[in-house]
């Protein structure tokens, strides 16, 4: 094998197995000022950007959002980023998945 090959595939092979070790968490964040299903579109695809996000969920008439993040996703990175789209939210519920 090609020397320049082992430079490339052992650090990938190394993010990969730290990326799958991560504990996953499910989340559940209260989003303020949503009116429409517009709303939760734009909502959704934030926190959909947000790198270690998974499966978001969002409902404006429940205010509430569902996501699978790892762990190494913080509360303040996921209402940075509700907020960025003009709403307000707040983490209520953090739960490691088994």
């Amino acid at each position: 094998m090609n020397k320049r090959w082992l430079f490339i595939i052992v650090p990938l092979l190394i993010l990969v197995a730290g990326y799958s070790a991560a504990e996953e968490h499910k989340v559940v964040m209260e989003i303020k000022g949503m009116t429409c299903a517009l709303c939760t579109l734009a909502v959704k695809k934030s926190l959909s950007r947000v790198r270690g996000v998974e499966d978001v969920k969002v409902s404006y008439r429940e205010e509430k959002a569902w996501l699978t993040t790892i762990d190494s996703v913080s509360d303040a990175t996921l209402t940075e980023s509700v907020q960025k789209t003009g709403y307000k939210g707040k983490v209520v519920e953090r739960t490691p998945l088994k």
